[in-house]
């Protein structure tokens, strides 16, 4: 939802965007919120297929509880390290509207 709420994107910028995600992974995950109404998944029907993934309305109500937890992954980060995990934060603006 991070990536999306910059603007629609295709599958495989999404998949740029996350890393070690398999394309079978990214495929379910966004067809889990599709069915949760938070994403929009719209087809195009050419050659090769073309799929584009956009946040919906609905997600948008999601704001308060997305930026909480961005802030509490964010203060957790130095624990985290200090149990051995090697952890990137992509440190980005991911504000919804």
């Amino acid at each position: 939802m991070c990536f999306l709420v910059q603007g629609t994107k295709k599958t495989s910028e999404l998949q740029r965007c996350i890393a070690k995600i398999t394309q079978k992974v990214l495929i379910q995950q966004l067809r889990e919120l599709e069915k949760d109404g938070i994403v929009n998944r719209t087809v195009f029907n050419q050659l090769p297929p073309k799929v584009e993934y956009s946040i919906t309305e609905y997600c948008l109500t999601l704001n308060s509880i997305i930026d909480r937890m961005c802030a509490w992954g964010k203060d957790n980060i130095a624990f985290i390290k200090k149990q051995g995990e090697d952890i990137e934060l992509i440190e980005k603006n991911y504000h919804f509207k």
